[in-house]
């Protein structure tokens, strides 16, 4: 009975030892044996033409890195502005399966305002090629190129803003767009709290629309990196205003490694002003603030006043009858885009009349003005 015993111990261990051998032979260590070497550029000096943004507009290739054992190998192709690639920025990954790429002129375009190379200017861009396995492990770097590149204006997209929290509402065909300068498209509009909006390519539903990039947003729709804290994930479509009904300074930067959207409370966050008043060289005025003139008012926080403009004409619009914190004009300086901003965020508007009778309307809740011909 006691042999029986031992005899089934001595076969336990023996299995015991059997399972702990085979997870040993398991254990397999990977190691790097030779970097990826870029071996040619289509091309050593590229000057990108914008009217034809699909065109091929250079090809890299390089030798494949090496590993002490066959494995599935990433290759990611990183440009920078210094060849010390102190701030990399990646153009793109590739399977193991290729060894070469091409890129069109708008990816290169992109690539190199990315980077922040001055348009219409010839200047260095590196070029390296990083392997990796798996979740980015073991990555090795290799050789670095250049070419010149001479980029073109990047154009970035219009951005129209539409939904419930809106002052238009979820009327597409009214969608408010938004004063765009390069990357950043900004208004100072209507929000209001715990209400879903978006963004629109378009003033259609289709094809293009924008919301927060939230693993709850549609594929499609997913476009904004961060956002300001009183804008939340609403739903698929949509995003959510949390922040206190008012008027609010609304910034995009579509720049493509930021795409962000901030929305910050007005230096005037109020929009049913009792009264509007106009000043500067028109109808007789003068710049005189105490004779500012009385527009009328024809909705909440919207004025109309009908005179007639110069060539020259300048003017701004007044909360209150003198130069106080109530105080309207173009947006971010002087000109005429159509876009308020409050003190602080202005300039004089400016129209070049021919002596006849306009129509100059101000919408303080929706942060535009108009000058119309009668």
């Amino acid at each position: 009975m006691k042999t029986n015993i031992i005899n089934k111990i001595t076969f336990a261990f023996i299995a015991i030892l059997g399972l702990l051998s085979c997870d040993d032979r398991e254990i397999i260590t990977v190691d790097n044996t030779s970097n990826p070497i870029v071996m040619d550029l289509s091309t050593n000096n590229l000057f990108l033409d914008q009217n034809f943004p699909d065109n091929p507009a250079i090809t890299i290739s390089w030798k494949a890195a090496g590993y002490s054992v066959p494995t599935s190998v990433s290759y990611s192709i990183e440009v920078s502005k210094d060849e010390k690639f102190t701030t990399p920025s990646e153009l793109g990954i590739v399977t193991e399966s290729n060894r070469a790429v091409t890129y069109t002129v708008s990816q290169m375009n992109t690539a190199a305002q990315g980077i922040g190379l001055v348009a219409n200017v010839p200047a260095k861009m590196y070029i390296r090629v990083k392997s990796y396995l798996g979740n980015k492990s073991l990555p090795s770097l290799s050789n670095v190129t250049s070419l010149m590149i001479t980029p073109y204006k990047l154009v970035y997209p219009d951005f129209y803003l539409v939904g419930a929290a809106s002052y238009v509402g979820w009327t597409a065909s009214n969608a408010q767009l938004l004063y765009k300068v390069d990357n950043k498209s900004t208004i100072y509009t209507y929000l209001e709290k715990d209400q879903n909006f978006r963004f629109l390519g378009q003033k259609d539903w289709n094809p293009i629309n924008y919301s927060i990039d939230d693993s709850g947003t549609d594929a499609a729709n997913k476009y904004f990196k961060s956002t300001s804290s009183n804008i939340v994930f609403g739903d698929h479509e949509n995003m959510k205003f949390t922040g206190d009904t008012g008027i609010y300074k609304v910034v995009i930067d579509a720049d493509k490694n930021t795409k962000s959207l901030n929305a910050t409370l007005s230096s005037i966050p109020g929009f049913d002003i009792p009264q509007v008043y106009l000043v500067g060289n028109v109808a007789g005025n003068g710049w005189s603030a105490e004779n500012a003139i009385s527009m009328t008012k024809t909705g909440t926080g919207v004025f109309e006043y009908s005179t007639t403009l110069p060539a020259d004409a300048e003017f701004k619009f007044l909360g209150q009858k003198s130069f106080g914190d109530l105080d309207w004009g173009n947006i971010q300086g002087a000109g005429n885009t159509g876009f308020l901003g409050p003190k602080g965020d202005n300039g004089n508007i400016k129209f070049v009349g021919d002596g006849g009778t306009y129509k100059i309307t101000v919408n303080i809740k929706a942060g535009i003005y108009t000058v119309v011909k009668q």
